[in-house]
């Protein structure tokens, strides 16, 4: 029994720990990837915000209001473009579509625009390696041509508590986001980063001057301000987002008069927390087996079952004086 038992613990033994080594090394690289299409909705809900409601004149014009509730929706799907090189080995190519809208308005639409961008599936940096473009127009498929930079829709696997280049389609650059602490979302631990944008000018509009308290001017081309307080709750072994949320202060500047664009906080509303909790939470568990649990227990019984077959076969081959002599040639009488 022992010289069974022996190699074939030996051999178990071994296997853990190829098994061990490959995890890290062979399995981890080979799904520590951003998916394909990722088929997000996304969105965020803000109350008691200031708004500028540009509307034709037959739904009341271009109105100043105040303590509304804003939608933001995003939706994210991976995009094979005609024309336009493939997204090949690791990289990814989705498109963002993108609304803002005052509920409860007729024609109550903010914002909207469409986004595609390219990036490496592993760091979630964009790369710009296939056609990515921005365009205002749902419907067009083409677009601007537009050179990314930083983060786009993910952070990388394996997220570090430090500070990430993370993109801004207002300013149209990465803008440093920071590590901000560790919270749990619905049992779901996530890593905080903030990134705070203050005062950019993003466009030169022009409005009606009584819009700015200018009624003696029929229109002023007033500066469009931005700033931003954007947080961001980040799984770390995926580098999924988790939830977002922004205090924005978008404003029209003219000789010190001022005018709300968009002002208040607007956050991922909990039905999409909750729906990307209980998508990214197994994902964050296997990659945890793959990288830390698995390759420890692979050592530790790799080794203890080597050790223990190696010590079954050494033994199984040891010869104990018990044991008879055998010899297939007889032995020859004494004469």
């Amino acid at each position: 029994m022992r010289k069974i038992v022996g190699p074939v613990l030996l051999g178990l033994g071994v296997a853990l720990i190829a098994l061990a080594i490959a995890m890290p090394t062979y399995v981890y690289p080979r799904i520590a990837k951003a998916p394909a299409d990722p088929d997000q909705f996304i969105v965020a809900e803000g109350k008691g915000l200031s708004v500028l409601l540009a509307q034709a004149e037959s739904d009341g014009g271009i109105r100043q209001l105040t303590n509304q509730n804003v939608t933001v929706t995003r939706r994210v799907r991976g995009e094979v473009r005609t024309d336009a090189p493939r997204a090949e080995d690791s990289n990814r190519f989705y498109r963002l579509a993108f609304r803002t809208e005052v509920a409860g308005q007729r024609n109550g639409l903010l914002t909207a625009y469409v986004e595609g961008g390219s990036f490496d599936g592993k760091t979630g940096l964009s790369n710009n390696c296939c056609g990515d473009y921005l365009s205002t127009d749902p419907t067009d498929l083409v677009g601007e041509p537009i050179r990314h930079e930083g983060i786009l829709y993910k952070f990388p696997f394996d997220t570090q508590k430090k500070s990430y280049p993370f993109w801004d389609v207002n300013v149209k650059k990465a803008i440093t986001a920071k590590y901000d602490g560790t919270e749990t979302l619905d049992g779901l631990k996530t890593y905080r980063f903030v990134q705070p944008i203050n005062d950019v000018v993003i466009s030169q509009e022009e409005v009606p001057g009584s819009l700015l308290t200018l009624p003696d001017q029929p229109s002023v081309k007033a500066d469009r301000l931005y700033s931003t307080k954007r947080t961001l709750w980040v799984e770390p072994r995926t580098g999924a987002i988790i939830k977002g949320s922004e205090t924005v202060n978008q404003r029209l500047v003219f000789n010190g008069k001022q005018a709300p664009v968009i002002q208040g906080t607007i956050t991922y509303n909990d039905a999409t927390v909750k729906a990307n909790v209980d998508e990214y939470a197994g994902s964050a568990r296997g990659l945890w087996v793959v990288t830390t649990i698995g390759p420890i227990v692979g050592w530790i019984l790799g080794l203890l079952l080597t050790l223990i077959g190696l010590v079954l076969v050494l033994r199984g081959n040891r010869r104990t004086p018990s044991e008879p002599i055998e010899d297939d040639a007889e032995l020859e009488p004494v004469r």
